[in-house]
């Protein structure tokens, strides 16, 4: 799977950026994640190195391109960058901030696809997948395959971890989008759990090692229907 993140100011322009990634999926059978955002503040404000391709405006009130992608440098420096735009004249600028390529509007499916292919040949293949969790203030990297289940503690959610444990400022909803991985599950709607760490599955919970945590009543069939799954080895 392949993260993308479209920062675009016109709703419109994002649609047929998606809808050109959509194409690429059912031509070349690759798969996207896709966030978008409306704007280079809103992007800087929220961004996490997690992105494989970010595609981005360079017209844009407030923070234009340029700027967002100077700050986005400071951040990550490794995240592919394709600018996506009606002005070319601002190739010299892409080179500044390292950016792979650039796309004309109005955006073409067939020339788009080329482009994106090549960006996707150069995403690093990952060995293991990590995610950017903040707390304490900073950013920390973690393997996703270390996480055991995460809960929440009041308008935090705890990242229970093979070793140790973290919080971050967040929803289990918008975690559970940050992780999307078919073997986390929740068993309510506090708890999201890691399949690969089920020990037992009783009539009310589940054990991980020590760890006992309620099965919810309307949560245990679809629960019961996906563990049988996985245990079948086809997750």
């Amino acid at each position: 799977m392949i993260r993308v993140a479209i920062v675009e100011n016109d709703a419109d322009e994002r649609i047929k950026i998606r809808d050109c990634l959509t194409y690429l999926e059912q031509t070349d059978k690759t798969t996207f994640c896709i966030t978008e955002f409306s704007s280079g503040t809103a992007f800087i404000g929220a961004y996490e190195p997690d992105y494989d391709i970010v595609f981005m405006d360079i017209e844009m009130p407030g923070m234009n391109g340029i700027d967002t992608a100077r700050e986005l440098r400071k951040t990550d420096p490794g995240v592919i960058l394709i600018f996506v735009t009606n002005m070319a004249q601002y190739a010299i600028a892409g080179y500044e901030v390292d950016a792979l390529d650039f796309i004309l509007k109005p955006v073409n499916k067939y020339s788009f696809a080329i482009k994106v292919k090549r960006a996707v040949n150069r995403v690093p293949k990952r060995t293991e997948d990590f995610i950017a969790v903040k707390t304490d203030g900073e950013l920390k990297s973690i393997q996703i395959s270390s996480v055991r289940f995460l809960d929440i503690d009041g308008h935090y959610v705890v990242y229970h971890l093979t070793e140790g444990e973290l919080r971050e400022y967040t929803t289990l909803k918008e975690a559970s989008r940050k992780l999307n991985r078919s073997f986390f599950v929740f068993v309510n709607r506090s708890c999201l759990v890691n399949l690969h760490y089920v020990s037992s599955v009783g009539r009310e919970s589940v054990m991980l090692g020590r760890d006992r945590l309620d099965i919810s009543r309307p949560q245990r069939k679809a629960f019961l229907s996906i563990m049988s799954e996985f245990m079948g080895g086809s997750r």
